[in-house]
């Protein structure tokens, strides 16, 4: 499902609260990206030229490709911009579209759901016996928490779509000919 198809509205057409969602994981996403740009320009030009890298940027670079990846995975589910491939797009037309897209907002809203309940476990046994980065001591469970949040938001906003998608279809199919 992409733009091209019309099951994904465009972020431009979600409810207010979904868009301000969306517009926040996109900045967070941006924010971790261009700060990891610029420590990993930080760390060459002060390993190169002043034989002084950045002692925590390899950290920070994990840490920082955790959280873009979290972040930016509700605004991807939103504009239904995951990988995919069409193979079978032809054969679904009409309500067995409708049950198809249903189907896969449902199994993917499960999926994130279920990983954001095992990665909570995780989260509580990273705080519970503070464990904390290496170098600059961070603690890990904080950092697993926000994947937590980052993948149930990821369900609401399949859920989400697939709440639009069953009320464009009833609106369209009860629209008066």
């Amino acid at each position: 499902m992409s733009h091209e198809d019309d099951t994904t509205p465009a972020p431009e057409r979600l409810p207010g609260p979904v868009t301000w969602l969306d517009t926040a994981a996109v900045v967070i996403a941006g924010l971790v990206l261009f700060s990891m740009m610029s420590m990993t320009f930080l760390d060459v030009l002060g390993r190169y030229l002043l034989n002084a890298p950045l002692g925590f940027a390899f950290e920070m670079t994990e840490i920082g490709m955790a959280v873009l990846v979290f972040a930016a995975l509700p605004s991807v589910t939103l504009r239904g911009a995951h990988v995919t491939v069409g193979l079978f797009e032809t054969f679904f037309r009409g309500r067995l579209r409708l049950v198809r897209d249903l189907a896969w907002h449902l199994v993917i809203a499960a999926c994130f759901a279920g990983a954001a309940w095992k990665l909570s476990t995780l989260a509580a046994r990273f705080l519970r016996y503070g464990d904390r980065t290496s170098v600059l001591h961070l603690p890990v469970g904080w950092i697993t928490w926000f994947g937590v949040v980052c993948l149930a938001l990821a369900a609401l906003a399949s859920l989400t779509l697939a709440a639009l998608r069953l009320r464009r279809y009833l609106s369209v199919d009860t629209s008066p000919k």
